[in-house]
């Protein structure tokens, strides 16, 4: 969750994902310095949060329901390091997701 919370700070701030790994909150803070946004790293984490639980919001007042998603057929049929996926596993991870984004 804390990686998906970065990431909407980065999706706000229109970063290519591919670069992420350049955008730290160090970074980020000193890049808004010049153009007079004043923020700590802390307080881009804390917007992150908020950006996520409004957006887990909308999705959930517009009746999308992640857990009801049909799992899409290439996660049984790809290859993984890690073996094969295990659906009962996923089913859960999903829930355990969606409670934990809405909080």
């Amino acid at each position: 969750m804390t990686e998906e919370r970065w990431r909407q700070v980065l999706a706000s701030l229109v970063v290519c994902f591919f670069a992420r790994g350049i955008y730290t909150p160090d970074t980020i803070v000193a890049a808004l310095q010049p153009i007079g946004i004043e923020i700590t790293p802390q307080a881009l984490s804390a917007l992150g949060a908020e950006i996520l639980q409004r957006k887990q919001a909308f999705k959930v007042r517009e009746g999308f329901d992640v857990t009801a998603s049909r799992l899409p057929a290439r996660i049984w049929e790809t290859p993984s390091p890690a073996g094969p996926f295990d659906e009962a596993f996923l089913r859960q991870a999903l829930v355990a997701f969606d409670k934990f984004s809405q909080q």
